[in-house]
Formats: structure tokens, C-alpha cells, sequence
């Protein structure tokens, strides 16, 4: 008969993904992951693999969170430029919290240039993203610019988001973000 797991592997996957937040996937070790996980080494390969299909779990599990909120923010908030002021105060909030960045946007930098499944992983989501924010501006009324306005709000945000992980302060992201606000006019 075989064992039951004794652990929550969504809980231990969400400590995965801070200690990989935190450090970035060089920087972790397999000792880290297990120390921080509270799981034994045996089980987190038995459930997760080795620590590159552990990281792209945590990666997705980030990127699922991150598209939920979007997609929440967006859908509860009619007003284009407020939601859009919403997605990135957020993403300022978040992106500054501990000076950990965004962990796609670290994963795009650090590892997506040599990992084609962590490449993949990004585009997929950057897409994601993109289209998002192309929806967001084309329900404001008949924009026909929505796909070029929506991917320059994008590439903006992006920028804001690498900025954040570069350590600048909330206040002059937020100066900063008052320019994309201004877009929607």
C-alpha cells in the first residue's frame, strides 16, 4: 500500500516558490528548498522532480496568482483607467515588498536567456499579460489603438516592474506610472 503524503503539496509548493522569490534559482540550493519546505528529499523528488521542474511548478504557481489578481482587477473595476491605475499600484506594491522584485520578471532575466522550458513559461505568461491589458484598453469604448496602446502599457509596465527589483522607491514609481495613466486621455 502506498504512503500518504504527509504534507500539502500545495502549501510546501507556495514555501518552494518564496524561497525561490527570495534567492532566484541559482542561488537555491537543494538544502534550501528542503529546509524551508519541511519535507524530506525523498519526497519533494517523489512529488516535485529535481529542483528545475520544482522551480517551474513554483514559477506557474506564481504566475497563476498573479493572472488571477489581474484578471480580478480587471473585472471589478468599469472604469478603464482606474483598473488600470489599480494593476499597477499593485504591481508597485508588490514588486517593492522586500525588494524581491517580480519573480517572472527575475526569472526572465536570470534564467529564461539559457532555459528554453523557462522561456516558454515566461512568453507564455508575458502574452497573457499583454493580451490583458489590449483587452482593457479596447473596452474603453472603440479604441482602435487598443493592440498597439495595450502592448506599449505593457513593455511600461514591465519596465516598472524591473525598476522595482532594481530597488527604486514606491514614490517615484508611482511619478513614473503617472505618465501611462495619462495614455488612456
Amino acid at each position: 500500500m502506498a504512503r500518504q503524503k504527509e504534507f500539502d503539496p500545495e502549501a510546501v509548493l507556495g514555501q518552494a516558490m518564496a524561497v525561490f522569490w527570495a534567492q532566484g534559482y541559482e542561488k537555491t540550493s537543494m538544502q534550501d528548498l528542503v529546509q524551508h519546505m519541511g519535507v524530506h528529499k525523498r519526497s519533494m523528488y517523489d512529488t516535485f522532480g529535481d529542483k528545475h521542474a520544482l522551480f517551474l511548478k513554483a514559477l506557474d504557481h506564481y504566475t497563476s496568482r498573479a493572472e488571477a489578481t489581474f484578471r480580478s482587477t480587471v473585472d471589478s473595476i468599469t472604469d478603464t483607467r482606474a483598473a488600470l491605475r489599480a494593476l499597477i499600484e499593485g504591481s508597485i506594491e508588490a514588486g517593492t515588498e522586500h525588494s524581491r522584485g517580480c519573480m517572472l520578471v527575475n526569472c526572465a532575466t536570470e534564467l529564461a536567456p539559457r532555459d528554453p522550458e523557462a522561456a516558454e513559461q515566461v512568453e507564455r505568461h508575458f502574452e497573457r499579460t499583454r493580451q490583458l491589458l489590449v483587452d482593457l484598453v479596447a473596452r474603453d469604448r472603440n479604441r482602435r489603438d487598443a493592440e498597439a496602446l495595450g502592448t506599449l502599457l505593457f513593455n511600461a509596465w514591465l519596465g516598472l516592474r524591473v525598476q522595482a527589483r532594481a530597488g527604486q522607491s514606491p514614490a517615484r514609481l508611482r511619478r513614473m506610472a503617472e505618465t501611462l495613466y495619462a495614455l488612456l486621455d
